[in-house]
């Protein structure tokens, strides 16, 4: 038997061994058991989707010898003929090559007459938006009254060039691309029964570059088929799809997260080596960077559907990046993607973008521990006495606001250090930090944190702390921003501040007041209000105002 291709050999015979169409199959399927058939059907969708093939089956469930059925057999001479391309009354014509009004006039010279050996006679008309029109008006008639013995099936990937008056008199079905997890499906079980060994890694390489073909998907299938010898494996299918880039991935990512330009250059050195396309190798990194952003929002949404083309291994360099970063690294690859084409050359542009989110990466601020000196403050002879320090912070803590509560300086001590190291103060034994001698202000202008986790603990009060205990208390405007993964990164930050391992607990709660941001806010009015004073109160200003009858529309403090 001569050797027939795989988009051939693996065409679908039936409605249930058609992959990815159920929304069509269903309609037909209903419609042929209730009896209830149109006279004109158009099947729309991207190439090698299943028009055809739909057709051809629908073809067989009307002139199937066991009668109009949903499941054709399969083994009459009916079906059996529409499979090998040679039955009669299934005229398949191809819009591309018989465009002229003489065509179609030929074509539907014919339609009177009754089938020659089936029940119905079926015109096939693929890529329809082809032809002219003068053709689609010579169909018009006929398209909305044939005769009851004909079936008109069109089909094409450019729906939106055909008349409204054809796509009007028709029944119209829109045939959708396939997901990667349905193409490698199907090539999985073509392969098994091929008995060809394979990588399920190479077999989503080959769904994804078919764009949601399933024909394109099998043309690549033989193609690597030949090329491997026998066996399909990731490497040689990324070969002969000019994607050998897809191996340095994980280093190129893994450079990125470590800010290491030196490794970032020799990485893109090596796959201009072998010739890779830059403006794929930046889509990739986009895909890469948005399916890790979504990782870190939502970690239980890596086994779904659209993460089945992500190789887990760069799934995992979300650990080494904040989500802050990922979202600069996905913005400065989505603007290098539209500059790519403006630049001297695809790899000029490419490293651009790659020195770009290096560059403007936010550098991450290392906080030494807090200098027993500073947390603890030796007696001299300058030094107030508690009672004056009280009363200094309850001053002003009456200026800022009458509810903000500012907590009173450090006194007591982190794990002591050599009492040599201040010589001039006599020794004294270090104390467990009690609850009251945390200056939480303080301690959030030291954190080494950004965006979303700054603003977190700036919306926090303590509750309590016993100096290897810290519970916070967030204002419940703030409690969508809080999750573990951010309350973590707090911990670390609370860690490296006072040098040692402390507990964080964070609740969400009623917080009146005593947050830095409601502090700083107090502090800003304070400002304002004390800056207004002034000015209302100067000589020239008041000069200029009764002079030009003038007002002050705005008056800003600002910080020295």
């Amino acid at each position: 038997m001569a050797y027939q291709v795989f988009a051939r050999k693996w065409r679908p015979k039936s409605f249930s061994s058609l992959k990815g169409q159920e929304h069509v199959t269903r309609a037909l399927i209903n419609a042929i058991t209730r009896n209830e058939l149109h006279h004109a059907y158009l099947f729309t969708g991207t190439r090698g989707v299943g028009k055809t093939t739909i057709a051809r089956i629908l073809a067989k469930c009307l002139n199937c010898e066991q009668g109009v059925t949903a499941q054709p057999c399969g083994e009459c001479s009916a079906c059996r003929d529409i499979d090998a391309g040679r039955f009669v009354d299934l005229i398949e014509v191809d819009a591309a090559s018989r465009t002229k009004v003489e065509d179609t006039r030929e074509l539907l010279d014919n339609v009177q007459y009754a089938p020659t050996s089936g029940r119905y006679k079926i015109y096939l008309i693929d890529e329809v938006h082809m032809l002219s029109g003068h053709s689609f008006n010579a169909l018009l008639k006929t398209l909305e009254e044939p005769p009851p013995h004909v079936k008109f099936i069109l089909a094409t990937t450019d729906p939106e060039r055909i008349p409204v008056t054809v796509l009007s008199r028709c029944l119209r079905f829109v045939l959708r691309a396939l997901s990667v997890t349905e193409i490698v499906i199907q090539l999985e079980e073509i392969l098994t029964s091929e008995n060809i060994p394979y990588e399920k890694r190479a077999l989503h390489v080959i769904a994804r570059a078919a764009s949601g073909s399933m024909r394109d998907a099998l043309s690549l299938l033989e193609q690597a088929n030949a090329y491997c010898d026998g066996s399909i494996k990731t490497e040689p299918v990324e070969e002969i799809l000019g994607i050998s880039y897809q191996r340095f991935m994980g280093d190129l990512l893994q450079a990125m997260a470590n800010n290491d330009v030196k490794q970032c250059l020799h990485l893109v050195e090596q796959m201009a080596s072998i010739g890779a396309d830059f403006t794929q190798v930046l889509a990739t990194i986009l895909q890469i960077l948005h399916a890790i952003a979504i990782a870190q929002a939502v970690p239980q949404s890596e086994g779904i559907a659209s993460f089945a083309d992500i190789n887990p291994e760069l799934l995992a360099i979300k650990e080494l990046l904040s989500p802050e970063i990922v979202q600069l690294f996905y913005q400065i690859a989505l603007m290098g993607q539209k500059e790519l084409s403006n630049a001297p050359s695809a790899r000029i542009g490419f490293e651009m973008t790659l020195l770009r989110m290096l560059v403007f990466r936010p550098k991450e601020t290392s906080v030494q521990p807090i200098p027993l000196s500073k947390i603890a403050p030796t007696p001299t002879s300058h030094s107030a006495s508690p009672v004056e320090v009280k009363k200094e912070n309850t001053d002003i803590q009456s200026k800022l606001t009458p509810t903000a509560t500012v907590p009173s300086a450090p006194t007591a001590a982190v794990p002591s250090a050599p009492t040599a190291a201040v010589p001039s103060a006599p020794t004294a034994p270090t104390a467990v930090p009690s609850e009251g001698s945390l200056n939480w202000v303080e301690v959030v202008s030291k954190l080494p944190l950004s965006a979303l986790a700054l603003s977190l603990v700036k919306n926090c009060v303590v509750s309590t702390w016993d100096g290897k205990a810290l519970s916070l208390t967030l204002d419940p405007l703030q409690k969508t921003c809080l999750n573990p993964q951010r309350q973590t990164q707090i911990q670390d930050a609370l860690i490296q501040y006072f040098g040692y391992p402390i507990k964080l607990i964070i609740e969400v709660g009623d917080v009146q007041s005593g947050t830095p941001l409601m502090i700083a806010q107090a502090q800003e009015q304070l400002r304002t209000t004390q800056a207004k004073t002034a000015i209302e109160q100067d000589k020239t200003v008041q000069n200029i105002l009764s002079t030009f009858d003038a007002t002050v529309e705005k008056i800003t403090a600002v910080d020295q």
